[in-house]
């Protein structure tokens, strides 16, 4: 027994993105790590998939994690496969099947908050192709509720699927929101996230408030947002610090009256767990599991995709008031604390294993 979780009598590699990366699921993983997860297993490996810039990169890179995931997979039990979208899926497609082949207990942890768009966009034999990887998964794990009912319809049967929600460690204390004035968003600024539509909000928000600045933390998209902001008038009080981890997140966490992801895809954004678990309130739309963490208008606010006004609306709504920006944030983080804890979401991880070495 290890940090009171059950111990799997099992050997466990762990494929997915080389922790040097940036990003959900290195964050996720990383979670795993610190928790305990390597200690309570007979044997456990991570292995990254390696990384590259560009597709040659990106391709010779992976062709040195397969082999050296050819020479060291016949030596584990379970297999635990960090799936994204598009290229990592093609990569991961491969492993699971190798892996199938070889006898190994397949699992397959799906992240990817475009898995509907890529999955519908693809074509019939992409779709063929999906579902014959899913189908040969012994587990497959999904993010929340949702992606379960979607996968479940379209993908793979229902018996194999997993809900486990991401989870993060708590900080021992909250930030303090009903004292400060800024709008925080961490992400990669892309279409995908919306940064441009929190742009367009805070046009008319930022006139009222004269204290505020609108905060991005990302990489991505930089200079075409940077480039919005200077033609909507508002480069002046908006940020861009690029990439943002460690000390330098948590100052601009400490600096936030609210939290902003207005986006229009996710799987289950660790950003809004991040934000939740310190107290700061969070408006966000209701994609993917996002609407299994914010319970609207009591622990945060849910805006619709791509509206811009409403979400000006509601950001304006939490900024005139610190009295309802304390108590909405302390719901958050209570919510985060008895639901969203790594702790509680590592012991699900363990369960399966621990099912998987029972036969069950």
């Amino acid at each position: 027994m290890t940090k009171g979780y059950p111990h799997v009598h099992a050997k466990v590699l762990m494929v997915g993105p080389d922790l040097s990366l940036h990003g959900g699921i290195v964050s996720v993983v990383k979670g795993y790590l610190d928790a305990g997860l390597p200690e309570a297993c007979d044997a456990f490996e991570y292995l990254g998939t390696g990384i590259g810039s560009s597709k040659l990169g990106k391709s010779v890179a992976f062709s040195r994690a397969l082999i050296r995931y050819a020479m060291i997979m016949p030596s584990y039990d379970i297999i635990h496969l960090h799936i994204s979208a598009r290229g990592s899926y093609k990569r991961k497609s491969i492993m699971a099947r190798m892996a199938h082949k070889a006898g190994k207990y397949v699992i397959l942890h799906d992240h990817d908050g475009e898995f509907k768009k890529a999955f519908e966009e693809g074509g019939d034999p992409y779709r063929r192709d999906v579902r014959k990887t899913f189908s040969i998964a012994d587990r497959v794990v999904v993010l929340s509720e949702e992606w379960r009912d979607y996968f479940s319809k379209n993908v793979c049967d229902l018996e194999k699927i997993d809900v486990v929600h991401n989870g993060i460690k708590v900080p021992d204390q909250p930030c303090s929101p009903c004292s400060r004035q800024d709008v925080l968003f961490l992400g990669r600024l892309d279409a995908r996230k919306s940064p441009d539509v929190l742009l367009h909000a805070s046009r008319e928000m930022l006139s009222r408030f004269p204290g505020t600045k609108v905060v991005f933390g990302g990489d991505g998209e930089v200079e075409k947002n940077k480039s919005l902001a200077a033609e909507l008038g508002i480069a002046d009080r908006c940020e861009f610090h690029g990439w943002v981890a460690g000390a330098e997140r948590e100052e601009l966490f400490e600096r936030a009256a609210v939290y902003c992801l207005p986006s229009k895809n996710e799987g289950l954004p660790m950003s809004v767990l991040e934000a939740m678990a310190r107290g700061i309130p969070t408006v966000a739309t209701p994609v993917g599991g996002i609407p299994q963490v914010i319970n609207d208008g009591v622990d945060g606010v849910l805006i619709p995709v791509d509206n811009h006004q409403a979400l000006a609306v509601a950001l304006s709504h939490l900024l005139e008031s610190s009295e309802l920006r304390k108590e909405m944030g302390s719901l958050a983080r209570k919510k985060i604390l008895s639901s969203f804890d790594i702790n509680l979401l590592l012991s699900e991880i363990l369960d399966i294993y621990c099912n998987a070495t029972s036969g069950n």
